[in-house]
């Protein structure tokens, strides 16, 4: 795996990676480890800042780790108290300001992943305060976007709203409910109006052309982005598979109705093919009780090198994401191997598709089964 660190400016000598978690529980999540993990091995000196942290799981070896040990804004058990944390969270203001006060802010810089979950953008504000710059890995559009994606879960449909307009606060598109899609507005607006995270970020990292085309709409004309592609996360010793020998269709990944995990299932079923679904998610439960049978298996999550014995198994990859997905790593990761996709158009994954020998893309559900079709 190789990990581009070339944004970084020669003189600095230390980076504190900033990131919700100190584990893994997601795509983002699982760069922002990746990055910590480069960062020491490239000799510089490391930090980890999250607000959630796991103590069982392994930590990274030359990885200082920080936390502020608070729950995920949304998830306290005290809801008046995590509601204010997501706003503006005044305890990782002030243990990260004690941290940035330890260090030469001249040969510092602080590398954002996540926030929106329990860390908020006070992270922008202390930064700035000691003028220690600021990248932002755009690893979503929590920049822009309240709930993050462009997606109205209500609808189940792409929004194509300005973000924070009358239009966008009056619009019901959270996947729980109206209360939470107003906190997220007005965390969001904490965020762009009175922070300020424009003004306080001196890198902005695009992870695809497409989301960098997607951001670019919404931010300042003045912006510019660097583009630094997550690293692909392949098995070392697995030679090119034959996916024609296959039978079987493969998803991988959350199962959420953005992920359009149920046209998948769906296709399956009204084509009479096989398939089997490798993730978990809160449409878990409703899936397996409407498709789960001999031909379509739900296996649920399983580790990197599990997915990939999955992977050299199946006919081919069906990637089905609903949302302007930033740049998922599975695409590629099966193509590592030979595996071929079938991947929506509407997200990142499709710069992935270059030739006939990458997969197809599809346009909308019956286009999806035509290409099932085809490669069955």
């Amino acid at each position: 795996m190789n990990f581009d660190l070339g944004y970084i400016p020669s003189h600095i000598k230390t980076v504190v990676v900033v990131n919700d978690f100190d584990y893994v529980e997601g795509g983002a999540a699982k760069v922002a480890m990746m990055t910590a993990d480069a960062l020491v091995k490239a000799g510089y000196n490391t930090y980890l800042f999250s607000a959630v942290s796991k103590k069982e799981i392994p930590k990274i070896a030359g990885v200082k780790y920080v936390s502020t040990e608070q729950y995920p804004s949304l998830s306290d058990p005290n809801k008046i108290r995590g509601a204010l944390n997501g706003l503006y969270n005044f305890k990782a203001a002030k243990m990260f300001r004690e941290l940035l006060s330890l260090l030469d802010c001249k040969t510092t810089v602080v590398h954002v992943h996540t926030w929106t979950k329990a860390l908020s953008s006070c992270i922008w504000n202390v930064a700035y305060s000691l003028h220690v710059p600021v990248y932002l890995t755009c690893h979503d559009y929590f920049s822009v976007c309240p709930n993050g994606g462009f997606f109205d879960y209500k609808r189940t449909k792409i929004c194509h709203r300005k973000p924070l307009s009358l239009k966008c606060m009056a619009c019901n598109c959270d996947s729980r409910n109206y209360a939470v899609k107003l906190y997220r507005f007005l965390r969001s607006v904490v965020q762009n109006k009175v922070v300020n995270i424009f003004k306080k970020t001196t890198k902005f990292i695009s992870i695809s052309d497409f989301s960098e085309s997607v951001l670019k709409k919404y931010f300042p004309k003045n912006v510019e982005f660097v583009r630094v592609f997550n690293p692909i996360d392949a098995v070392k010793g697995i030679e090119k598979i034959c996916p024609q020998d296959n039978e079987f269709f493969l998803y991988v990944g959350r199962l959420s109705k953005e992920k359009g995990c149920e046209n998948f299932c769906r296709a399956l079923a009204e084509l009479k093919l096989k398939g089997i679904v490798v993730g978990d998610g809160p449409e878990s439960e409703r899936l397996q009780d409407e498709y789960a049978n001999d031909d379509i298996q739900f296996v649920g999550w399983k580790t990197r090198n599990e997915v990939f014995e999955y992977m050299k198994k199946a006919r081919a990859l069906v990637f089905p994401s609903l949302w302007y997905e930033a740049a998922p790593l599975t695409v590629p990761e099966a193509r590592s191997i030979g595996l071929p996709c079938i991947v929506s158009d509407c997200c990142a994954a499709r710069d992935y598709i270059k030739t006939q020998e990458d997969g197809v893309l599809f346009d909308s559900y019956e286009d999806l089964k035509e290409k099932m079709v085809l490669f069955a």
